[in-house]
């Protein structure tokens, strides 16, 4: 189908995100179907990016993730502002856009930066040289291009204990209206109230249009094992099991890039390099002030040095936001002078207070159930033509819940609880009833249950590796330091066993838990004790995508802050960061919704100030005209 204009080829394929050859036709077949789906792909749609940069700009966004996607929207609704958005990766594959597919491109370097923590001595031991890998998008959107794309916000009181901190104007009351700006939530009114949500944001949410049997009866098991369950975890309690709600859109995966940035795309005054990296900030030191000036990046091996007349935007995320002020030379002295990097502003808090949720995963068999393959010529049709079908969801990645194990305010809710399975993500021939293993042969159904800890007390920190910007950056997230992660995790063990366990689930499904042996555990410690699970978790951690609180968000008098409460970095005028980095501390859930939040409000600050600033301009003008 020709959807009316010179489609670019935009990679990767679906063919290269199934492992093995036999998977290869079918995957380029399907690749090539989604793709001529004009509504789908969006090939028309898409932004067209420069080859090269104007010599200056009034503001520079660098990071077209979730939070670059938005701050570059919203501030090139002011025409008479030029802006310019800096994305170090591409733009979104078509195969992205099929939510059954959302670990498919996960580790793939065209749209992931795959990223390795360092060593770990407490976590990650089941892995090559105990290193956890770290998924983060490298791809307009971000890592709403690979992510789940549950909608959950957090809990007011994280909000609450941000403003308590020393920053005002960060409570919940305070950031719940940036969260409606936000939000096109296609179901008030039927699932939830329009009292906790937006109904005219660009940013479309609701449930998806399919989801597995086992689903709905995970949610029956919980009310029977006495859990409660509800339809809206961003309404109160804010607790429970649900059936979570989505950033999709008629079945199909709905980034930041494609939610703010495509609609934008044909603005004069906004201009996006994409496969373009960011390799320093300039700061100029005028009449005792320290002032972002400019920034320089790499295309295509060429180096670009554009000037900013206003302001600088860090939206790189918690890895790429401090690594890009270290190599820049604003941060820690001694991280530094490790590299002979030129200090340029002394800032002890860039790259510290590292925080991410961390889990467990927890594999369960269904005697009752053979191991098929979701994805075939029955769900590709269904979905293709009708955006229904196993396609059009996450399977059961889009059931969760929030606990309260501590039973006090300030530490609750601390558990959530992650499924998975049923993803129609890869298939060989097509064919309905496809086995899933090799041989073909009968197997039975998996499901996973993931506990994750949601309110870390372990931190780690961003640091240099070389003073090459090309070169990763070293990430000690420090996992499971503080014993009180691993009695959580513990917990959360607890919980999914105790729910795997429920009568519907063990009749109708025989369910079982998969034993494993998690290194040399099961050598050491009888299975199922709280000793072995301690071992087990240290074994197989499970980082979660929920990097925060690098570049942290605090008053002056906060040795350890980074950026003030309207987001400025501390002594340095006109340069901000927002994205999660800013976060004090983790917000109780996913952070997608959380980061959308923070750009606009960081968006919002800046147009207060500039606004303001040319409408006092004008006044005075305009008063000296008639004197």
């Amino acid at each position: 189908m020709n959807c009316g204009c010179q489609a670019p080829y935009i990679g990767p394929s679906l063919a290269r995100t199934c492992y093995g050859g036999k998977f290869i036709l079918f995957m380029s077949i399907l690749d090539t179907l989604i793709r001529k789906k004009c509504d789908l792909s969006e090939m028309c749609k898409r932004i067209v990016p420069k080859r090269a940069p104007d010599s200056e700009y009034d503001f520079i966004v660098i990071g077209g993730g979730a939070a670059g996607s938005v701050v570059a929207a919203r501030l090139s609704e002011v025409p008479e502002w030029t802006v310019l958005l800096v994305e170090a990766g591409g733009d979104e594959p078509p195969g992205t856009q099929v939510p059954s597919m959302m670990n498919n491109f996960i580790g793939n370097p065209i749209v992931d930066w795959d990223f390795k923590t360092e060593p770990q001595k407490e976590a990650c031991l089941g892995y090559p040289e105990r290193r956890c890998t770290w998924p983060r998008g490298k791809v307009l959107g971000g890592g709403g291009v690979i992510n789940g794309m549950m909608y959950i916000r957090g809990v007011p009181e994280d909000y609450d204990n941000w403003k308590k901190q020393g920053n005002p104007g960060w409570g919940y009351r305070d950031v719940f209206p940036f969260f409606k700006l936000s939000e096109g939530n296609e179901q008030i009114g039927t699932l939830v109230s329009e009292s906790y949500h937006g109904g005219n944001g660009p940013m479309t949410i609701s449930r998806f249009p399919d989801r597995p049997e086992l689903a709905k009866d995970v949610l029956k098991a919980a009310k029977h094992s006495k859990f409660l369950v509800v339809d809206d975890l961003n309404a109160p309690p804010y607790l429970g099991f649900t059936i979570a709600q989505a950033m999709q859109r008629n079945g199909s995966r709905l980034s930041c890039a494609r939610a703010f940035l495509r609609p934008a795309r044909d603005r004069p005054n906004l201009h996006i390099m994409i496969n373009s990296t960011a390799t320093k900030l300039l700061v100029e030191k005028i009449n005792n002030t320290k002032r972002s000036t400019g920034v320089q990046f790499l295309y295509k091996n060429q180096s670009f040095t554009v000037k900013v007349k206003r302001e600088i935007i860090l939206s790189a995320g918690a890895v790429n936001s401090p690594h890009i002020l270290l190599l820049s030379g604003i941060g820690p002295k001694h991280e530094l002078d490790k590299f002979n990097i030129s200090l340029v502003h002394h800032l002890p808090g860039v790259g510290r207070n590292l925080q991410n949720h961390v889990s467990f995963i927890l594999q369960f068999k269904m005697k009752n159930r053979k191991a098929v393959n979701d994805l075939n010529k029955l769900s590709v049709h269904k979905f293709l033509n009708f955006r229904k079908g196993p396609m059009s969801s996450t399977g059961m990645a889009q059931v969760t819940t929030r606990i309260c194990t501590k039973r006090t305010k300030h530490s609750c809710p601390d558990l959530q609880l992650f499924f998975g399975g049923y993803l129609a993500g890869c298939s060989k021939f097509g064919c309905v009833e496809e086995m899933q293993t090799p041989s073909g042969s009968y197997a039975p159904r998996n499901f996973s249950i993931t506990p994750v800890v949601l309110r870390p007390k372990s931190r780690g920190f961003i640091g240099l590796k070389s003073e090459n910007p090309l070169d990763a950056p070293f990430i000690q997230p420090n996992y499971l330091t503080e014993e009180d992660d691993v009695k959580t995790l513990i917990t959360g063990i607890r919980i999914a066993q105790k729910l795997a366990g429920s009568k519907i689930l063990k009749r109708k499904y025989g369910v079982e838990i998969i034993r494993e042996t998690y290194g040399n555990c099961d050598k050491f410690f009888s299975f199922n004790s709280d000793d072995f699970w301690d071992c087990a978790v240290r074994y197989q951690t499970g980082p979660e995508n929920h990097q925060s609180g690098s570049c942290k968000m605090g008053p002056y008098s906060d040795a350890s802050a980074v950026v003030d409460s309207e987001l400025q970095i501390h002594g340095i005028d006109g340069l901000r960061v927002m994205d999660a980095s800013i976060m004090p501390s983790v917000v109780s859930g996913n952070t997608h919704a959380t980061v959308v939040m923070i750009a606009e409000k960081g968006a919002n600050h800046i147009k207060k100030k500039w606004l303001h600033a040319s409408k006092e301009a004008s006044i005075s003008i305009s008063t000296h005209e008639l004197s």
